[in-house]
């Protein structure tokens, strides 16, 4: 007896269902120092502060002793969490160029004017990573910093950025 083949249904593929925007997290040595750069100098909002026990940080896998956390979010919407353990971390080497990190290397900013993100980041002494933004596509200028603990930091400027994002932006013709 033959066996028909019978074709799967056609499914649309899986994704991934969010609630609400990314929230990255940093692991840090100094959440004071890292605190006082996102929040006086680029500006993010303190939203929560909170202390989590050495029991449920192991049973959750971060870390057997503890764990400060401290989220902090943009004017669109989206959260940083700064996380310092109770025994300080190791820190990683900073590389000579942001790529030759290996997995999460840096966080982007889509800003609205790079030239006042320039002149604030270079008042307050944060190290630029080139002389200035580079346009690194006709218009678009973008140019990567570090924060106190060495994380890259990047900020990007469009010149359109209905063009970029017309998920966020859709036209209205």
């Amino acid at each position: 007896m033959e066996k028909s083949a019978v074709a799967p249904l056609q499914s649309e593929p899986w994704s991934l269902k969010m609630v609400a925007p990314l929230e990255p997290g940093i692991v840090c040595i100094d959440m004071e120092r890292m605190l006082k750069f996102y929040t006086e100098v680029l500006g993010l909002k303190l939203v929560s502060d909170a202390e989590t026990t050495p029991e449920m940080s192991k049973k959750f896998g971060a870390t057997p002793h503890g764990y400060r956390i401290v989220r902090l979010q943009t004017p669109y919407g989206e959260r940083v969490k700064l996380v310092q353990p109770k025994t300080p971390p190791q820190q990683r080497p900073v590389p000579e160029w942001t790529f030759q990190r290996h997995g999460f290397a840096y966080m982007t900013f889509i800003i609205d004017d790079m030239q006042d993100m320039v002149a604030r980041l270079k008042a307050h002494g944060v190290k630029l990573v080139s002389e200035g933004p580079v346009e690194v596509r006709k218009g678009v200028f973008a140019l990567f910093t570090l924060d106190p603990e060495g994380n890259y930091v990047e900020f990007v400027k469009f010149p359109d950025i209905a063009a970029y994002r017309p998920d966020l932006f859709p036209r209205k013709d």
